[in-house]
């Protein structure tokens, strides 16, 4: 199997990257290598998590700057795909990634494979399609069959997913330290590659109770939505069932 560098960015939630990391060690493969990318103060973590690819980061850099800087690193160490992850998100099976990598290396133009999340706070499977000053997302209902797994066509999709390294390079926008999700995958949708879904596997998003200074900050999340709004060209955002 190609070896893959699992990438998780976390901030001021120490107690739960500390569980998440634990997660996946029970489910580890030799082929994967897990990137840390950490805003939050270091308190001699980077000790703890030694053994990992650990990069104490800028404080409060944001999602997209610690994405961008996770995904170059495991550029530069040669690996040829990531799994996109986060703090919150832990594994519910082994995983055997070589049917989902098999499907991308069928075609230059694919990207990206999303799977799915329990306990996710909505699902962001959809088409996306800008008109008058609108953003719409449009519920996919193409599915098809590659090898015996079902995927879905989609233009965008939840934060756990497979993709080719190199076609992520850079996806996000370093000023968008939140809400930087659509705006990133409506790039990925404007340079052609293409986003898929499959149920093949499943992964967990793990609630706990936040501290108050990660809260302080998430708090921000509306003033970075209107920038991505602004960055897109649209007024508001429709979903259409």
């Amino acid at each position: 199997m190609n070896r893959i560098a699992i990438i998780i960015t976390t901030f001021n939630r120490d107690e739960l990257l500390a569980n998440t990391v634990a997660n996946i060690l029970n489910y580890w493969n030799p082929d994967y290598r897990l990137f840390i990318g950490d805003q939050s103060p270091n308190d001699g973590k980077t000790q703890l998590y030694a053994d990992f690819m650990y990069y104490d980061l800028p404080y409060d850099c944001g999602l997209s700057y610690s994405r961008n800087f996770l995904v170059q690193k495991a550029y530069d160490m040669g690996f040829k795909y990531v799994l996109l992850s986060a703090d919150s998100i832990q594994f519910t099976q082994e995983c055997d990634f070589r049917p989902i990598i098999n499907f991308l290396e069928s075609n230059q133009n694919y990207g990206v494979v999303g799977f799915e999340l329990l306990n996710s706070k909505c699902p962001w499977e959809y088409y996306l399609e800008k008109k008058d000053n609108a953003l719409y997302y449009i519920k996919s209902n193409d599915y098809f069959t590659y090898n015996n797994i079902n995927f879905k066509k989609v233009d965008i999709c939840r934060n756990i997913f497979l993709a080719k390294t190199e076609i992520i390079l850079n996806l996000w926008d370093n000023e968008q330290k939140l809400s930087e999700h659509t705006l990133a995958f409506w790039n990925l949708k404007q340079k052609g590659y293409k986003v898929f879904w499959t149920d093949f596997l499943t992964f967990n998003r793990f609630t706990n109770q936040n501290n108050p200074e990660y809260d302080k900050y998430r708090k921000r999340t509306g003033e970075y939505r209107k920038l991505a709004y602004k960055k897109l060209g649209i007024e508001n955002r429709i979903f259409i069932k």
